[in-house]
């Protein structure tokens, strides 16, 4: 025969084995790993973690600039040791470039990393070099990863974008004798400046030569003493009318074999 003080006492009985047994019930969520049940430190593949008793690591994978992948780790109670699982970097870059030109660069420089180092810049260069030249002006998406952890930043290229055609110096000399001095006209500068025209004239107004593009370099774009039919000029003072950037710039040059 069951009294009232027994009964009491096995209905408690039952209700701490019911919280018992239901204390003891997990719902683990997908991809995740318990590192060990003890409480202390674990050297994984990207570096080494703080953890408590049976706590569990859980990577989480979302879609990255292809043809990459983003992986991280879901932070929580986990406390990555910050000196031995990192991945730093910084970008070296020219954010002055001349009005009208394509001559801004980007270099990614790693500090630190887990492992070894994959990068990627997304459109308009879609590239996986680190170093990235002759950019116009505008924002650059790269992405950055070690393996085990990942950068996804960008870069701005001409915001301090400066007027190269009011920089240009003009010489008013040349000597094109094959000596390898002043052999063509120079204009300091101008490679900088897309779409100039330069135009070169004899004492009466005719013109002798003309290019556009002037470059300092490419055959065609650089005046040597010649016409435009390749004959050699005599000596004489010539005449120039330079047009770039919406200003036209005008002198004289003495030309000397």
């Amino acid at each position: 025969m069951i009294n009232k003080k027994n009964i009491s006492l096995f209905c408690l009985l039952m209700l701490m084995l019911q919280l018992t047994t239901n204390a003891q019930v997990q719902n683990n969520p997908p991809m995740r790993d318990v590192i060990s049940s003890g409480g202390t430190t674990a050297t994984l593949p990207w570096g080494s973690i703080d953890y408590t008793v049976g706590e569990a690591i859980i990577w989480t994978y979302q879609p990255g600039a292809p043809p990459l992948t983003v992986k991280a780790l879901t932070q929580g109670f986990h406390q990555p040791n910050l000196a031995n699982s990192s991945l730093d970097a910084n970008v070296i870059f020219a954010d002055v470039s001349c009005i009208g030109a394509n001559n801004g660069s980007a270099s990614l420089n790693i500090l630190s990393a887990t492992g070894p180092v994959s990068f990627y810049w997304q459109a308009p260069i879609s590239d996986s070099s680190a170093n990235q030249a002759n950019l116009a002006p505008g924002t650059y998406y790269f992405h950055v990863e070690d393996g085990n952890f990942t950068i996804d930043d960008s870069v701005v290229i001409g915001e301090n974008q400066v007027d190269c055609a009011d920089s240009l110096d003009f010489y008013n000399g040349i000597t094109p004798n094959g000596d390898g001095n002043n052999d063509f006209w120079t204009i300091p500068g101008i490679e900088l400046v897309k779409d100039n025209a330069v135009t070169i004239f004899n004492r009466w107004g005719d013109i002798v030569w003309k290019t556009k593009d002037y470059d300092n370099i490419t055959e065609g774009k650089v005046w040597t003493g010649k016409s435009s039919k390749g004959v050699e000029l005599p000596d004489a003072t010539y005449f120039f009318v330079v047009e770039v950037s919406g200003k036209t710039y005008k002198g004289w040059i003495e030309l000397t074999h």
